[in-house]
């Protein structure tokens, strides 16, 4: 059986667009959680059921794709940026080529919520009741942006679409959801699945490799000797924690992301390409991209100080240069530095006066039996030897 999915990013009108399903203007489901963002991890579960994936139509701004990335999408598959009426049109467009393609079944998901759903039950359940339509719900009832089509029913699509997925124009029996259901309205909801992923309370299985108990680290990540990681906790691929920075209770720290010497994140989430700066306290919290959402008192904010929130060069070639001219600054300093202490230290030794001058003993002494008290030492009694250390 042929089986298509369309997924949907967005499509909210403007007034719920404030606030819900966003971190700024980047909707929560384009971005990094354990290093996956969420849409891949939709994707990934849908071609392991044997889905294709035909359209991914999203309504963020062009711009947000710098601080994305979706390894799983096919070079057959379209990804489109439309909004307003024109996202929810281009959804219906797209379910129409599916069907002249051949497609049978079409599965539309707007993310929105994060559902890991059993695909395989979902459709036999829809075949089984001889549905045009059939949407799920979660364990209490509640509707899901999670729908099964038949390819025929195009004008129950039609229906579907111009409503925005709020109205089916035949009723049927839902598709009740038995496993993990996340809402992703709020910057805590986006929390939430990274702390349930990190106790394995759901799928979202950490990108990397686990090299303690409980933490999990990407590719290349560099933690500095005198930082400390406590379980369970996530650091990225690509990601630095520098000096005396303390990472812990459940935190991570996604892709290209830095954590400055000396600062504490607990409970919270760095953000791709974001930095914190040195000697902070990063408590209860989702931040980058020069925001902060505090999770306990539900407010985000907005940071214009690079010091304290900024952000990484996005190009390889950019953080390529930025290294470069960091360690060029550094290697002259260095130099210079060892230099003057050099010439310190040598000053110091001509300019030194010895504590007392004392004779050398004969180069051929005469031992006799038992010496004097006066001819047991070459050495004064009062005498005091000092090694020197340093330039001090």
């Amino acid at each position: 059986m042929d089986i298509r999915a369309i997924l949907l990013i967005g499509g909210l009108d403007a007034e719920e667009k404030r606030g819900t399903e966003r971190f700024g203007s980047i909707p929560l489901a384009c971005l990094d959680v354990l290093g996956v963002s969420v849409e891949e991890r939709v994707m990934r579960r849908l071609q392991h059921f044997g889905v294709s994936l035909c359209s991914l139509v999203c309504d963020a701004p062009r711009e947000a794709d710098r601080f994305t990335q979706c390894a799983a999408l096919d070079s057959k598959m379209q990804h489109l940026h439309e909004t307003g009426e024109q996202f929810w049109q281009t959804g219906e467009e797209t379910f129409h080529r599916c069907a002249e393609d051949g497609a049978e079944l079409v599965i539309v998901h707007r993310i929105g919520p994060y559902v890991e759903v059993d695909y395989e039950e979902m459709i036999q359940h829809h075949l089984d009741r001889r549905s045009a339509v059939t949407q799920a719900v979660d364990s209490d009832n509640r509707t899901l942006d999670l729908f099964v089509l038949s390819a025929s029913a195009r004008a129950d699509t039609a229906e579907l679409f111009q409503s925005r997925l709020q109205r089916m124009r035949r009723e049927s029996e839902p598709f009740r959801v038995s496993g993990y259901v996340n809402r992703l309205k709020k910057a805590s909801d986006l929390r939430r699945l990274a702390m349930d992923g990190l106790l394995a309370r759901n799928g979202v299985m950490p990108e990397g490799t686990e090299v303690k108990p409980g933490i999990w680290m990407g590719a290349s990540a560099r933690v500095h000797r005198k930082a400390r990681v406590v379980a369970p906790a996530y650091i990225g691929a690509h990601a630095k924690i520098r000096a005396s920075a303390l990472i812990t209770r459940g935190t991570a720290i996604e892709r290209h992301a830095e954590v400055d010497c000396g600062t504490v994140v607990e409970n919270a989430t760095v953000l791709p390409f974001s930095c914190l700066g040195a000697g902070l306290d990063a408590m209860h919290c989702v931040v980058g991209f020069r925001r902060l959402a505090h999770l306990v008192r539900d407010v985000e904010v907005e940071i214009h100080d690079g010091k304290l929130v900024g952000m990484i060069p996005l190009s390889a070639v950019s953080r390529l240069a930025g290294s470069t001219a960091a360690l060029f600054a550094f290697l002259p300093r260095e130099l210079y530095r060892g230099f003057r202490a050099s010439i310190r230290r040598k000053g110091a030794a001509r300019s030194e006066e010895p504590f007392e001058k004392v004779e050398s003993p004969p180069e051929n002494p005469v031992l006799e039996g038992s010496p004097s008290d006066s001819e047991s030492s070459g050495f004064p009694s009062n005498m005091a030897v000092v090694r020197r250390y340093g330039d001090h």
